[in-house]
């Protein structure tokens, strides 16, 4: 990917290393990613899929992944002003407050890695990290300042084994490995970053994961929160689990909420609302189409995907599935591996 900035020489490279634009070069005609929208043109188009962004509103769209042939990698693009660029990951996370991005290099699907890339906004410097084990899910703390992952030991045969997460602070940028839950067993290929994966639990001293293999719906499932110590600190009992596929977050801003997806085997889908100091549910959510719940967009609602016919929607829905705006807009091409590149992970960003 080109990428030009007429900044200082050493910023030059470091970009041109990453692929990535900090939010406060200036070139000419190059808006940064702080460029708001004009009422007369709220809607910005993706990059490499067929759709639109809706670009009014205080969250807004900073990076997604393009699932590619048929199913086997991401392509990851990166918010430039009203632009999105294809960057050399397969997720490239914006931190709240927007000054930082973590990157997952390579386009495999979900595969664990043993380094990641942190990129500073403001400088445009680049940190490679060598992790303690391979990883995969990154997520941002509430704050903007810490990283967790999802931490494996390969087992051969392609399959790892869940011992714990990792976080990374972005003062010192040392990796943490904590080792934490029941050693679950997931293929290299498929499961990884998609089952048992961790969640910051409301903020950036605790975490939530899978505890069981229990069916979502199933009353017995259970969800443990840890400390970052790996100490279990509570457990959630048939609250459903969380949408480990598509979720970026799964706590409220405010940590008073959590949300969990339950599907049944005709992919009926309803996002439970968990009131987190009670564990009690206290919305349900369904609707035709509904397929993912992506993030919270404030306290009073939410950020889900719905299927109509060909066409991917992301909406804000409210607390009972009232309401929606449509965030994106997505139309889906057949092609003999199925799509053409589309939506499969989407970030939205809010300040810090």
């Amino acid at each position: 990917m080109s990428v030009r900035v007429l900044v200082a020489a050493f910023v030059g490279v470091a970009l041109i290393t990453a692929g990535i634009q900090p939010v406060n070069a200036k070139e000419p005609g190059t808006p940064t990613l702080s460029a708001p929208a004009t009422e007369s043109e709220p809607w910005v188009k993706p990059a490499g899929t067929s759709g639109k962004v809706n670009d009014r509103g205080p969250l807004r769209l900073a990076s997604y992944s393009l699932v590619f042939d048929a199913g086997q990698g991401l392509y990851g693009y990166l918010r430039e002003g009203k632009k999105f660029v294809k960057t050399p990951y397969r997720e490239a996370v914006v931190a709240p407050g927007r000054r930082w991005v973590a990157g997952i290099p390579g386009y495999e699907l979900w595969k664990a890695k043993k380094k990641i890339d942190l990129i500073d906004r403001h400088s445009g410097r680049k940190h490679t990290i060598s992790l303690p084990a391979p990883a995969t899910s990154p997520e941002w703390s509430p704050d903007g300042r810490t990283l967790l992952l999802t931490a494996y030991r390969n087992i051969g045969g392609g399959s790892l084994t869940v011992i714990g997460f990792i976080t990374l602070n972005v003062a010192d940028r040392v990796p943490r490995l904590v080792k934490a839950g029941p050693r679950h067993i997931v293929s290299g290929g498929w499961e990884a970053g998609r089952n048992y994966r961790f969640f910051f639990a409301g903020g950036s001293d605790r975490v939530l994961a899978r505890h069981d293999d229990a069916d979502a719906s199933s009353p017995k499932s259970r969800l443990a929160v840890y400390d970052l110590r790996g100490k279990p600190r509570r457990y959630y009992t048939g609250v459903g689990v969380p949408d480990e596929t598509s979720a970026s977050h799964v706590f409220s801003p405010s940590g008073r909420l959590f949300a969990t997806m339950v599907c049944d085997d005709d992919l009926r889908c309803a996002i439970w609302i968990v009131e987190t100091s009670t564990g009690k549910i206290v919305r349900r959510i369904g609707g035709k189409g509904l397929r993912a719940f992506i993030d919270w967009y404030d306290d009073e609602h939410i950020i889900v995907q719905r299927e109509r016919g060909r066409t991917h929607l992301f909406q804000r829905v409210d607390l009972a599935g009232r309401g929606g705006v449509d965030l994106i807009r997505e139309k889906l091409t057949a092609n003999v591996a199925g799509y053409d590149p589309h939506l499969e992970r989407v970030h939205f960003v809010r300040p810090a």
